[in-house]
């Protein structure tokens, strides 16, 4: 080869490698070589592009030099043939691993939502775990009714698109149920996904996402959408040429798919995610249960974590409420019996409740249809401000409608308040001058000197009985409407709470802690596990799991149910339509009862289309690729009508 034939495949190679780095890598400024070729005549073509978010001009040119040889032109235009380098960077390798990870071997990451970066806002894994938790049968399944909640909870519409795509993908055995390693490892897919597509993770080359799947928007007249801000796929490079148009900047502006011109990060401002929330858009507050509850709600203590002096964890994190959560919420506190300060104002105020004091009947009784929650401290006989009957027709109004009761007895004879509320509502009374002054340990709460795992006893080992008190000798005519929390040192029930059991209790009563040692309150408030005992079941008692179970609003009254027409679909069992579905259902049905020779009705909820057999009780998805056909039925519940869905 000769000298110059050398030179000027040198020169070829050099201008071929230097156009790849300038095409893929981003830059703020061209090289100098094609700033001075984009000043020339070139006989090839010249793509610009420009992103100015605010008042930078970002501009990456690709041109031809009309000064190098032909040999070098035709290397040249081999290399524009080729898709641009994809540049894998760091945060990309590891979203890359994250996402095989799940895929291919299912196994968990705890650090998987960090890669997300500051713009995810969805509940974290242990978030996640924590609301699996709230609705579990067992503590570790959900049904189809407990997947609903779950959904409700995380700030999402728990629509039945939603919830039998889910259980498509999670429940494999088709029995039903999912586990919560299958419910947290979707939702970290999908929360991936939804990062992709919205640029946030690099170009997204999956496929969009099967309609009617735990999307974060609720689609609307296209079945497949992209969110706002989202990157556009890979296509072949364009060999048009684009017009360009200069606004107070010297340099083109153009979209191409073929440059990684950098930008500069914009805010998420998601014009298709009009109606539901996403994993990249702040929750409205209060709609998810994560701004009430920590992540260690359910849980009693972890490996490595630091104890206090009765070996019960430290920090407000292992609480079962948010510090500063409740600030809407008020506590009404009924003083009749009059002693030193209440230690637990302070701590209940770091929760941000409002404390209401009223140290007589009368007063307690005005002041209570504006608080949320009732702690009465009972006396020892009425203080003649108002009439038993009054008293406790007012507090049963207040317990009927989803207000919270947290009853304090002692010891005898300071039960006379207490008794009052707790004969009319289960008749019961606590009675008794027992010794105490012993710490209760977890475990079973009908074993002597024992308490049961619960909300309430959250970050909680050791927990101080109290000084003197008095107990319960039968709870059998409360008919399961409450349970015992805790024994005595003596093996006596000294603390009840309302049944876990729904079918129990009416859906729109409020939730009732009955504890029989009211020193607590007082001089003992700094005892085993007391302090945290106590502002849990502040937290407890506002029913806020309760709320999200029946899509009601996080305070106020809860309507009585009534009895209405549900809608059902089998998918492992019975699944209650979502509330718009069910009423379309109901029409297309009366319509059927008055027209019954025509036995198939069309019915749209939502985007999903379905032809509705009332003679054979079936429905066929039309708009599904497989048809789904699922056995349908109609059943008269009593329901509470949900505020919220």
């Amino acid at each position: 080869m000769s000298t110059e034939q050398q030179n000027i495949e040198s020169t070829n190679n050099t201008d071929v490698a230097t156009e790849a780095t300038n095409t893929a890598t981003n830059t703020t400024s061209t090289s100098t070589e094609n700033t001075s070729a984009s000043t020339t005549t070139s006989s090839n073509e010249t793509t610009s592009t420009t992103t100015a978010p605010t008042n930078t001009t970002i501009t990456t040119a690709t041109t031809t030099n009309t000064t190098v040889p032909t040999t070098a032109n035709n290397k040249r235009k081999e290399v524009d043939s080729q898709p641009p380098k994809y540049i894998e960077t760091r945060i990309r390798k590891k979203a890359r691993e994250a996402l095989d990870l799940i895929s291919n071997t299912k196994q968990r990451q705890a650090s998987l939502f960090n890669l997300l970066g500051n713009d995810y806002t969805g509940p974290t894994e242990q978030q996640l775990e924590m609301i699996f938790r709230l609705f579990s049968r067992n503590g570790k399944t959900i049904g189809c009714d407990e997947l609903k909640s779950v959904i409700r909870a995380m700030g999402k519409r728990p629509l039945t698109r939603r919830i039998d795509k889910i259980l498509n993908e999670c429940d494999e055995n088709g029995n039903g149920t999912i586990e919560m390693d299958e419910f947290v490892r979707y939702m970290q897919k999908k929360a991936m996904e939804k990062a992709k597509t919205l640029g946030l993770l690099g170009e997204s080359d999956d496929e969009e996402e099967e309609e009617g799947g735990d999307t974060d928007e609720e689609k609307e007249d296209s079945p497949k959408r992209k969110a706002a801000n989202a990157k556009p796929k890979s296509k072949k490079p364009s060999t048009k040429k684009v017009t360009t148009t200069a606004t107070n900047t010297t340099a083109a502006t153009t979209a191409t798919t073929n440059t990684t011109a950098a930008t500069t990060p914009k805010p998420i401002i998601a014009k298709a995610i009009t109606k539901q929330p996403s994993f990249f858009q702040p929750l409205k507050k209060g709609s998810s249960i994560v701004h009430y509850y920590t992540e260690n709600a359910g849980t009693h203590i972890n490996a490595n974590v630091e104890l206090d002096q009765y070996s019960n964890p430290k920090g407000i994190e292992y609480d079962l409420g948010v510090e500063g959560a409740f600030t809407q919420f008020t506590i009404l506190i009924g003083r009749f019996y009059n002693s030193s300060d209440l230690e637990c104002i302070k701590d209940l105020k770091s929760k941000g409740f409002q404390i209401v004091e009223a140290v007589t009947q009368r007063d307690f009784l005005d002041k209570l249809p504006k608080s949320d929650i009732a702690l009465i401290i009972s006396g020892h006989k009425n203080d003649n401000t108002s009439t038993e009957q009054q008293f406790i027709d007012d507090v049963e109004t207040y317990h009927k409608v989803g207000k919270g009761l947290f009853i304090w007895n002692d010891n005898a004879p300071f039960i006379y308040h207490g008794n009052l509320i707790t004969k009319r509502l289960y008749g019961i009374t606590a009675d008794g001058n027992e010794p105490g002054k012993q710490d209760l340990t977890l475990g079973n709460g009908s074993d002597k000197q024992h308490f049961s795992s619960h909300l309430v006893t959250s970050g909680i080992v050791n927990l101080y009985e109290g000084v003197t008190i008095s107990s319960f000798a039968d709870i059998t005519p409360a008919n399961g409407k409450v349970e015992v929390l805790a024994s005595s040192s003596q093996g006596n029930k000294i603390m009840l709470v309302s049944s876990s059991d729904l079918t129990k209790i009416d859906a729109n009563c409020g939730r009732v802690v009955i504890d029989s040692g009211f020193t607590k309150l007082f001089a003992q408030f700094f005892s085993a596990g007391t302090s945290r005992y106590v502002k849990n079941c502040c937290v407890w008692l506002l029913a806020l799991d309760h709320r999200f179970r029946l899509g009601v609003e996080v305070s106020g009254e809860i309507q009585k149910p009534k009895e209405e027409p549900v809608w059902q679909y089998s998918h492992g069992s019975w699944l209650d339509f979502d509330t718009d579905a069910s009423k379309i259902v109901e029409e297309a049905y009366q319509e059927w009862l008055t027209n019954p020779f025509t036995d198939v009705r069309s019915v749209k909820s939502g985007n999903w289309a379905y032809q509705i057999n009332f003679k054979e009780n079936q429905q066929t998805n039309i708009q599904h690729h497989d048809h789904k056909v699922r056995d349908i039925r109609r059943v008269l519940k009593n329901v509470v009508k949900p505020t919220i869905n």
